[in-house]
């Protein structure tokens, strides 16, 4: 599943650790035309300085490939790209093709080495995927539609600037890379999801898109805003080392990572997950589950609220089971035994020194709470108690008072009880 399968430190580091930002200068140029009386000279234009005219050079060249881009001309996409750089522009057409890219915008910055005849820019790509809405664009990495961070060079040919390069840059965001930027996938979709892998992982996509169609009918109903399509991508193991950073514990088998504010992926490790049939559709059910109830967040400390994170993903990924029937028993009666009973469904959060039983009481306490709140209040203000907490970023007394009509301690206390005579 998502951070039960990796270390405290990697799962606090990974998937809570501080955006990083960075603005871009983004010039634009207008153009208006006034009346001309006929007894005043017309003014003389001032050229404009070498950066402005070659920024407008990179912009109508990136400004005709997101058009080919969004219109399926992969022959225009490619137009302006010189041929040492076509296969990895190839990869990424087809990858934001199959992956129903939406829209694209892009913001420059001409690098001061640049001359006439060969231009170096940083560019920042902003996209959305499968969805039918995309924020406006923002200069912040953190802000808007998920951004992704380029040096672009192009080189003066005849005449014409064709782009020679796209290199990684050393800053770039959590974001990247994306499993999608430098190698051609392998495509399979359903009616809700899909799944996509490296050529080698091709014969496993079937099998993972069956398991998570599944899934998502479960998911879906924990949410009135479903994703237009679930995406799963399944990493071989140079794959998982990669993608997105690729920090995580060697046992982690998946995680999920929200694209700023507009939708999420999930990653799988082909190597574990495919272990059994079962290890794969808890492992799908539990991340699809992050997918319904954290994005969109404004939730700026979601480490404090990890017991209730991870707590409604095993609910729903073990759903329609109940957490007394799961391994999440086994984890409290060990903890129950070197510890003794819980006294708060909030548990401390983890730390560099949380050991695993620290780290799966956690998660147990989490799924039994949820259990506890949907027995005693049913299904709707489980939700959305978990809206306010996790989406909204409300505090947890007044996220109690206006879901459950209670104070949170009285809920706390009573969960406790409701846990404590099921373990």
């Amino acid at each position: 599943m998502e951070e039960d399968h990796r270390s405290a430190a990697d799962w606090v580091a990974r998937a809570f650790g501080a955006f990083g930002v960075l603005l871009l200068a983004v010039s634009s140029v207008s153009v208006v035309f006034w009346p001309e009386p006929d007894h005043f000279k017309p003014a003389t234009a001032a050229v404009p300085d070498l950066p402005t005219r070659l920024e407008l050079q990179v912009r109508s060249i990136l400004r005709g490939q997101i058009d080919a881009l969004l219109s399926g001309d992969e022959k225009g996409w490619l137009a302006p790209v010189d041929t040492k750089a076509r296969s990895r522009y190839r990869a990424i057409y087809r990858n934001l093709r199959n992956l129903e890219v939406s829209r694209a915008d892009y913001g420059v910055e001409i690098l001061g080495r640049s001359t006439e005849r060969t231009i170096s820019a940083r560019v920042m790509l902003g996209y959305c995927l499968g969805t039918a809405t995309c924020p406006a664009w923002a200069n912040r990495v953190d802000e808007g539609a998920p951004k992704l961070l380029y040096e672009l060079t192009l080189a003066q040919r005849d005449g014409e600037y064709v782009v020679t390069g796209l290199a990684d840059v050393e800053d770039g965001n959590h974001l990247q890379p994306t499993p999608w930027e430098n190698t051609e996938l392998r495509f399979v979709r359903g009616s809700r999801v899909i799944v996509a892998g490296p050529p080698g992982q091709a014969k496993n996509l079937k099998r993972v898109l069956a398991a998570a169609e599944k899934a998502a009918g479960i998911t879906d109903r924990f949410t009135t805003a479903p994703p237009v399509r679930y995406r799963i991508y399944l990493a071989d193991d140079r794959s998982w080392k990669r993608w997105y950073g690729g920090q995580l514990s060697t046992w982690a088998v998946g995680y999920h990572l929200a694209l700023n504010q507009t939708g999420s992926d999930i990653v799988l490790k082909a190597g574990h997950v495919l272990d059994s049939d079962r290890q794969l559709a808890l492992t799908v059910q539990h991340e699809m589950a992050h997918a319904v109830t954290m994005v969109p967040s404004r939730n700026r400390d979601p480490n404090e609220d990890l017991w209730l994170i991870e707590g409604i993903a095993d609910y729903i990924g073990f759903f329609p089971g109940k957490p007394q029937n799961t391994e999440s028993r086994y984890a409290l009666r060990a903890w129950f035994d070197e510890h003794g009973a819980i006294t708060s469904i909030v548990r401390p959060q983890l730390t560099e020194k949380s050991d695993d039983l620290a780290v799966s009481t956690l998660y147990a306490t989490g799924h039994y709470a949820v259990g506890c709140l949907v027995d005693r209040y049913g299904r709707a203000r489980m939700l959305d108690f978990a809206k306010r907490v996790l989406q909204d970023g409300q505090d947890l007394d007044p996220a109690a008072r206006a879901s459950f009509g209670k104070p949170f301690r009285t809920v706390d206390k009573a969960c406790v009880s409701w846990i404590t005579q099921r373990v």
